[in-house]
């Protein structure tokens, strides 16, 4: 029969029958240009379909049929030495099963210890009464006053606050919002980090990665009194080192987009490890909080993705909320070669390059007291706003003091 037919009748592809004559496993006779297949070959085929549900890869089949082929052996001799093939074989997928047992053994203990602690009780995360005093109006800088609250646990989970000169400001299931700043995008998700990392060049999220450990080993929380992050985002560097927040010490975590701050909320409430943490969706120039109570800035990408979109040095925008003696620990993005399709002006490319970085922070008072720098990276996230400005990214980190 010709190889059409032999591939219908063994239900084989033919792609699959021309790969097995390449290896020698079936040798058909050739009548012309064509190959014959006989019974001899349907055989053969059966018996590369049976050894390889016995898992032998094509050469070790190939190994065997050679000893058939070329044995002088008796038959009882050839049946000892096909019993020996057969017998190693299956040493070697027990060994490899008792290996594979000790590898689920381990998962199964892991995926026990981590649905123990997913099922374990969230806890709740809300404005603590005891942050009260330091959430001021931006406008005129007076205390506000608590129109409205649903207390539990000694936090304010929703409620109403309000000043003399009509500023107002909510609180929406344990977030502070300022409806006139605020932002809304589309809901985030547990996926969102999973897309992330699909999404973004590797060499790029070493380098994040790179930044963000120098930061967590660089910044000491102990002893301060409020600690605030601007443009807290997905929380990507606030998860890092949540666990090793102190319990009373408060950490305001600041963004525009209320969906990111919420989604973030909801982990860190799942964590069921309870910090301080106070989330407030605002702009940043308009923030509830009271002049000169901010002792550690914590600005991982916050002014970067603030001076992309504005004007101005950031930090000298909100410096009123800075006390005079405190501690910035910032990571910042710098650009190199500059595309031709210009989208930034000059005054805001001078925010991504490092010495134009140094010198408004020092303006500012801070006094470096480390410095780091990735090397660049030249691509990043698919359609990243970036990368439309410039082909090669990397990371500054500076701590500084004043």
């Amino acid at each position: 029969m010709r190889i059409g037919e032999f591939s219908k009748k063994t239900s084989t592809s033919i792609d699959t029958i021309r790969h097995y004559i390449t290896l020698g496993l079936l040798v058909p006779p050739k009548e012309g240009k064509y190959f014959r297949f006989d019974d001899r070959c349907t055989i053969d085929l059966e018996r590369i379909k049976e050894m390889k549900e016995m898992d032998f890869t094509l050469q070790e089949i190939k190994n065997i049929f050679l000893l058939s082929r070329f044995s002088k052996l008796s038959m009882g001799q050839e049946k000892q030495h096909y019993r020996s093939f057969f017998k190693n074989k299956m040493k070697k997928l027990t060994k490899e099963r008792e290996l594979l047992d000790e590898k689920i053994a381990l998962l199964e203990k892991k995926v026990n210890k981590l649905d123990v602690e997913f099922k374990q009780e969230p806890v709740m995360l809300g404005i603590d009464l005891t942050f009260l005093p330091n959430i001021y109006c931006p406008d005129c800088q007076k205390s506000l006053k608590l129109d409205s609250a649903d207390i539990q646990e000694n936090m304010i989970i929703n409620g109403h606050m309000s000043c003399d000169c009509g500023y107002h400001i909510e609180i929406i299931d344990g977030i502070l919002v300022d409806r006139e700043t605020m932002k809304i995008t589309q809901e985030t998700d547990d996926s969102y980090v999973i897309r992330y990392v699909d999404e973004t060049d590797s060499h790029f999220l070493d380098n994040l990665y790179a930044a963000m450990e120098w930061s967590y080993r660089t910044i000491k929380p102990e002893g301060h009194q409020l600690m605030l992050e601007l443009g807290v985002g997905n929380g990507i560097f606030l998860s890092h080192f949540y666990n090793h927040l102190p319990d009373n010490m408060p950490y305001v975590a600041v963004d525009y987009d209320y969906n990111k701050l919420k989604y973030l909320k909801k982990v860190f409430e799942r964590s069921g490890i309870k910090k301080k943490i106070v989330f407030i969706c605002a702009d940043y120039i308009c923030m509830p909080l009271k002049h000169k109570s901010v002792d550690y800035i914590v600005d991982f990408f916050g002014m970067s993705n603030y001076s992309f979109r504005n004007h101005g040095v950031l930090h000298d925008q909100i410096n009123q909320y800075y006390k005079e003696s405190c501690k910035l620990l910032g990571t910042y993005m710098l650009f190199d070669k500059y595309k031709s399709n210009e989208e930034l002006s000059q005054d805001q490319y001078r925010l991504f390059k490092k010495k134009d970085i140094q010198g408004f922070l020092k303006f500012l008072g801070f006094n470096m007291k480390h410095e780091y720098e990735t090397s660049y990276a030249e691509e990043g996230e698919k359609d990243d706003e970036y990368l439309r400005v410039t082909n090669r990214v990397s990371f500054y980190g500076f701590l500084g003091e004043r």
